[in-house]
């Protein structure tokens, strides 16, 4: 068993998100992470505690807490889900129906805060540009790709299929929820976040880039979270 420092099980706890038959995006969950973990028997220990419900703005959040520790020295982070309604799905004889059980999706939340948790915790995942509003030669700098032809982007555009108004109002929710955090305005927010996936509406988000999206803007409010205190 090798007997690490932090900052050394930090480094070795990085690992790349993964991608899976039948799910078109890249990602990690709190199980690749804790699986990575006890591979590395590091001489530390790992644990969850002071899971909790809060509330912001009027909204559920599931709170986890990862812990790790070796004799003494114990170093913490914490991770947020929102603790909204089942998502449902309207079916073309128009009934809706529930994707999943109450205790399911409550275990689906709490997974999530706890990857994000993790993740704080050993420093894990991708450079993120948190400071709004981006000064116009960064924003140029960051996202100037050499564009496509009219015609090409046309064909592209119309074999992608889009979001729907929900997934669309969930997203406006979203960034609402992060410029309130932040103390930033929404126009900014909104801006920023369309300019770093290289579209002039939400309404072009392709439904296999929802998640992508989603997962950017929740990490963002974790850390700002994290910066007011927790």
């Amino acid at each position: 068993m090798a007997e690490l420092t932090f900052s050394e099980l930090q480094r070795q706890m990085q690992l790349d998100k993964e991608r899976k038959q039948g799910v078109s995006y890249a990602f990690r969950n709190a199980e690749q992470i804790y699986t990575k973990f006890k591979k590395i028997d590091s001489g530390w220990e790992l644990e969850f505690k002071d899971d909790d419900i809060i509330e912001r703005m009027g909204r559920l959040f599931y709170k986890a807490v990862a812990y790790v520790k070796k004799g003494d020295e114990v170093h913490q982070a914490p991770g947020y889900a929102e603790l909204s309604e089942v998502p449902i799905i309207n079916t073309k004889t128009g009934k809706t129906i529930q994707q999943m059980q109450v205790p399911q999706w409550t275990g689906l939340v709490s997974s999530y805060a706890r990857k994000y948790a993790l993740q704080g915790l050993f420093a894990i995942g991708e450079e993120d540009v948190d400071d709004y509003p981006v000064e116009e030669n960064q924003e140029q700098g960051q996202y100037n790709q050499q564009q496509q032809p009219n015609n090409q982007q046309a064909q592209q555009q119309n074999q992608v299929r889009y979001i729907d108004n929900i997934q669309y109002q969930e997203i406006i929710k979203t960034i609402e929820e992060l410029a309130t955090v932040k103390g930033a305005p929404f126009d900014a927010v909104a801006n920023f976040v369309m300019g770093k996936y290289q579209i002039q509406d939400f309404h072009q988000v392709p439904v296999d880039g929802y998640n992508v999206v989603m997962e950017y803007l929740n990490a963002q409010i974790q850390k700002a979270y994290e910066r007011q205190g927790g």
